[in-house]
């Protein structure tokens, strides 16, 4: 059975509480006073710190989950992968703007919990509390505004960075250098790694619940800030202009390299977290009943109980198909080009992860020969009826859920095959030799019964292009293209080559979006 996150039961209601108290429902960016009540009278005992930092966590599910459902979709659209059918035209094109509606929520949403997670880091110190459990719950706190920032400083670059509560009379903050921006994040993910708990690890009374960020979640994304800031400034001084604001980091590249790759050791050599050991239980990590298996190191919490279930399930899987238990779904697409191209489609990730036969009410839909779409069928005749170009995958169906929003699949946030990755990366980068790098990426490999690659008489570009292969093969759909491809600096040469020179064309600004121009109208101090 899949465990639950800590208190599921009434995590809406606390959330509601504490919403009511500390935070405010407006749909601007927290900037402005008079959107955020005093918090003085609420922070009195341990239980308001836990109930903060639980109110803190649902953020992460409003609006049925991670961003509103939106950022997920945002970052594949944006990528070489596919297709968004939710109106993520611009996404595709690279011709974003501040005024497009997909932008606004998630913008809003990662200010919430910054703001949440700025009120438990500031009012818990204050608390008379349990010494370890008080640092947990702060370092928690840490890690959420650490995940928000990146995914703001990854997303627009230079943003307004507020590590306080508002104060009375406070106006908006102009944004800061992303230097300044990183600097915050990686201080918050060395607090948590440092005061975080382990997986189920008890203290005393205390048990770091299922859903909980842990040491090994800091360590994690750290290896992947640092990672992020080692391959932008490597690209960038070989000449991607898109990356060029890396280029204000003082240090060298192999030095974030050394720091990527002792974060990963640390995920590794900890033990709290395993690989799956054959391809039948690779296959399991993505059922919806088991979230928060081993391989999984962080997630956002997904349940079929009442108003605790997600939309992902939809995001991914065909609508009708009784795959997602909703009206709506089918938004995003693998495209044949990406498949040919961009990975090994013959490869058992792939292979065993794909919807490969479905039906929706009047028509049957099975995998064609080429693996890259879908000879389609009349059911009740068995007639021909053409071929559908583009696939589904297997890693979010939850056949069980019975509406678009009662799907338990959890949100995949981090999960060790891509620590596995960032070390391989990191060790061929610093030694400029790829044979470095083949153990860590063989151990994937030989999980789900693919032969060893041998990496020895590759140059370092095309142990690059391997990479991203890897990369493409086992996290795709996961959230991680777009970042990738941002941070190796070959965004425009990819998407080129899926989508066509026009639509696929990326120049440097499209590495980041705009900030929404419902942010820039709010607050005077942001320069359009």
């Amino acid at each position: 059975m899949k465990l639950k996150y800590i208190n599921i039961r009434f995590i809406t209601a606390i959330c509601l509480l504490v919403s009511m108290v500390v935070t405010s429902c407006s749909d601007i960016l927290d900037e402005e006073p008079m959107v955020q009540p005093s918090t003085d009278q609420y922070y009195q005992n341990e239980s308001d710190a836990l109930g903060a930092l639980t109110g803190a966590y649902a953020q992460l599910k409003d609006g049925v989950g991670y961003y509103r459902q939106q950022f997920l979709s945002n970052l594949y659209a944006a990528s070489d992968q596919g297709t968004s059918s939710w109106k993520h035209g611009n996404f595709r094109k690279g011709t974003i703007t501040s005024t497009d509606a997909n932008l606004t929520n998630p913008w809003v949403e990662m200010y919430r919990g910054i703001r949440d997670a700025n009120n438990v880091i500031f009012r818990v110190p204050e608390i008379e509390m349990d010494e370890e459990l008080k640092m947990r719950v702060i370092g928690e706190a840490k890690f959420l505004r650490a995940l928000h920032y990146f995914n703001l400083v990854r997303c627009f670059g230079e943003v307004p960075l507020r590590t306080e509560p508002v104060k009375p009379g406070e106006e908006g903050l102009p944004v800061s250098s992303i230097e300044d921006i990183y600097a915050v994040i990686i201080d918050d993910l060395k607090f948590a790694s440092e005061n975080c708990w382990a997986f189920g690890e008890a203290r005393g009374s205390y048990t770091n619940d299922v859903g909980r960020a842990t040491s090994g979640a800091a360590h994690a994304l750290l290896a992947k800030v640092y990672l992020r800031i080692a391959s932008a400034k490597r690209s960038a001084s070989a000449g991607a202009d898109g990356n060029a604001p890396y280029l204000a980091f003082t240090e060298s590249p192999d030095t974030y390299y050394q720091l990527a790759k002792e974060e990963c050791d640390a995920v590794i050599n900890g033990g709290s977290y395993l690989l799956t050991s054959g391809l039948a239980e690779w296959q399991d990590i993505f059922s919806p009943s088991n979230g928060n298996n081993p391989e999984m190191i962080f997630e956002i919490q997904g349940s079929s109980l009442t108003e605790q279930g997600t939309a992902l399930s939809n995001l991914f899987s065909p609508r009708g198909a009784g795959l997602s238990g909703g009206g709506w779904g089918g938004t995003n697409k693998l495209l044949p080009k990406f498949i040919n191209l961009h990975i090994n489609k013959n490869d058992n990730r792939y292979q065993q992860s794909i919807v490969r036969e479905y039906q929706d009410a009047t028509k049957t839909y099975v995998l064609n020969a080429g693996s890259v779409g879908y000879v389609r069928t009349i059911t009740a005749t068995g007639a021909p009826n053409g071929n559908l170009n583009q696939i589904y995958t297997g890693k979010y169906v939850d056949s069980n859920a019975t509406t678009e929003y009662t799907s338990e699949q959890n949100w995949h946030v981090i999960r060790l095959a891509d620590v596995y990755l960032m070390r391989a990366e990191a060790l061929a980068e610093l030694n400029q030799n790829p044979a470095l790098a083949e153990e860590d990426i063989n151990i994937l490999r030989s999980r789900v019964e693919e032969d060893a690659l041998s990496l020895s008489a590759m140059s370092m570009e095309e142990f690059r292009t391997a990479l991203l292969r890897e990369r493409g093969v086992e996290l795709y759909m996961e959230g991680h293209r777009f970042f990738d491809l941002t941070r190796f600096g070959v965004y425009d040469e990819y998407c080129r080559r899926v989508f066509n020179n026009t639509i696929g064309a990326r120049q440097a600004d499209d590495y980041t979006w705009p900030i929404p121009l419902t942010e820039t109208s709010a607050n005077p101090n942001i320069d359009e």
